[in-house]
């Protein structure tokens, strides 16, 4: 209660005065006193003082906190606006939204990196490169920035820098394969062949044998030209796999299109110990056969090949028009032959397939065996009615035989198909005309004639057409198209009689 009765001031007073009086052991004394009381009186004010401080500092920290907050709402809502932006393909207004970002908070990375994506849209690889680097400065430990700088190195051909980013990638996540791929992906641009089979390696390890990546890395091996190692990628999967006659029959090709064929043929004879009958092995054999020079083996396996209905038929057809093709040049009767044989094992194969019936009809044709080649056209049109060519030649072997009438009984249906098809109603018109029924005759040489331009096609409907008009009595109609089909190249002395006596 005494400390509380004695003013400020008094103490100073007393204070000052002490220091102001000689030196007396009565006042030794009372300066004892007084630092007593001194201490006492600082101990007494001492809370007081601190409270009021801690309050100053915590209503300034306070301050800045609230500061603090309201610009990072104002940040998030600026950013928000960006994004919002940006995933509306509104790119201007979001590159403004999150530079304004950057403004405020130069050490955001995130809004560095939204601006690289913006940059990647625009095509601006370089740019975006310059973001995505500022962004992998504030934050280096993330791997997403890593990887999408990777992809724009590789966008601007910077191979060297991206091969580097996917090694330090691949040595962190070391089992994901789309990061190794990524890896050889990069190496393979910079030619670095070994280290993309290396890579593939490493992804084998970890997914397991692969036929795409043996693929793959056997067409590498062969650009390095080393067969060897091509092979030896599928000698692995034989290891593994001593049943699977698909590895064998590679193995032997590899040999074998690299004009290898003594190396080739064991492996051919292993894939034989496993199925003999394989369609595919067949034709590896006769690929093997013909390069040896044995024709007849070859031709053999070539037709145990396209006899298998495992084999598509799709796969066969190539073979068929090649032999067909021949057979038509060469017309000899041992080409003729195995073209027929050929044919026929199609036909078995896949009875419900154009190609076979077909092929046989034109060799039927080719033979002059007509009667027979109208059967089998006929076989074709019961599988497929809508095909142009096959009623061409089913057509023309019909005027070979003579049989008109089966022509006209086919009018409506051309009609349907081919309406505007001047092959088509060329023959139809001839059948008509044969048979005496002039006026559909010129309907349909007229249609013909509406849709070629060919000069000799041109010429051969003129001439029909002079011929159709003079039974219909129409001598001037028919003299004017006899002249322009011999302008149009038919010049033959029974034209120009025809000409002559008409005119």
């Amino acid at each position: 209660m005494f400390f509380k009765k004695i003013s400020l001031y008094s103490l100073f007073m007393n204070f000052n005065l002490m220091n102001t009086q000689p030196h007396h052991p009565k006042f030794s004394i009372l300066n004892s006193q007084f630092s007593i009381l001194i201490l006492l009186f600082s101990l007494l004010l001492a809370p007081f003082t601190s409270v009021y401080a801690q309050k100053k500092q915590k209503k300034e920290k306070s301050t800045k906190q609230t500061e603090l907050v309201i610009n990072e709402r104002k940040q998030s809502i600026v950013f928000a606006d960006g994004l919002r932006e940006f995933y509306s393909q509104n790119y201007s207004a979001a590159k403004k939204s999150f530079q304004e970002v950057l403004k405020q908070n130069p050490k955001n990375h995130a809004a560095h990196y939204l601006l690289h994506k913006i940059a990647v849209e625009q095509q601006d690889y370089l740019l975006a490169s310059h973001y995505l680097k500022e962004a992998i400065k504030l934050d280096k430990k993330n791997e997403w920035y890593q990887i999408d700088l990777a992809g724009v190195h590789e966008k601007l051909g910077d191979y060297v820098s991206a091969a580097k980013i996917w090694e330090e990638i691949c040595k962190v996540k070391y089992n994901n394969e789309y990061y190794l791929i990524s890896l050889a992906n990069s190496y393979l641009h910079l030619g670095r062949l070994h280290d993309v089979i290396k890579v593939y390696d490493r992804i084998e390890n970890l997914l397991g044998k692969n036929d795409g990546l043996t693929e793959t890395k056997k067409n590498i091996w062969l650009y390095l030209n080393d067969v060897k190692n091509a092979v030896r990628e599928y000698e692995k999967l034989m290891a593994l796999y001593p049943h699977e006659i698909g590895y064998y029959i590679i193995a032997g090709e590899i040999y074998l299109s690299n004009n290898m064929p003594d190396k080739a043929f064991p492996f051919f004879q292993q894939a034989m110990q496993i199925d003999a009958e394989d369609p595919d092995l067949n034709l590896a054999l006769a690929n093997y056969y013909e390069r040896v020079k044995k024709p007849e083996e070859s031709f053999e396996a070539l037709l145990k090949a396209i006899s298998s209905k495992e084999l598509e038929i799709e796969e066969k057809i190539p073979t068929l028009k090649t032999y067909l093709a021949n057979a038509f040049r060469l017309q000899v009767p041992d080409i003729l032959e195995k073209t027929e044989k050929l044919a026929q094992a199609v036909t078995i194969a896949h009875p419900f397939d154009l190609e076979g019936w077909a092929s046989l009809a034109k060799l039927s044709s080719l033979k002059k065996q007509y009667q027979e080649a109208k059967l089998l056209y006929e076989k074709c049109i019961a599988l497929d009615e809508a095909q142009f060519s096959i009623w061409e030649d089913y057509f023309y072997v019909l005027a070979k035989l003579e049989d008109y009438q089966t022509i006209i009984a086919n009018e409506k249906l051309v009609e349907e198909y081919f309406p505007t098809n001047a092959t088509i109603q060329y023959s139809l018109a001839l059948a008509l005309y044969k048979e005496k029924q002039f006026e559909s005759a010129l309907k349909a040489a007229k249609r013909a004639l509406a849709f070629t331009f060919e000069n000799s096609f041109v010429a051969d409907l003129n001439l029909l057409l002079g011929d159709i008009a003079i039974e219909l009595e129409q001598k001037e109609e028919a003299v004017k198209y006899w002249k322009t089909a011999q302008r149009r190249g038919i010049n033959t002395p029974e034209l120009q009689n025809k000409i002559e006596t008409n005119q």
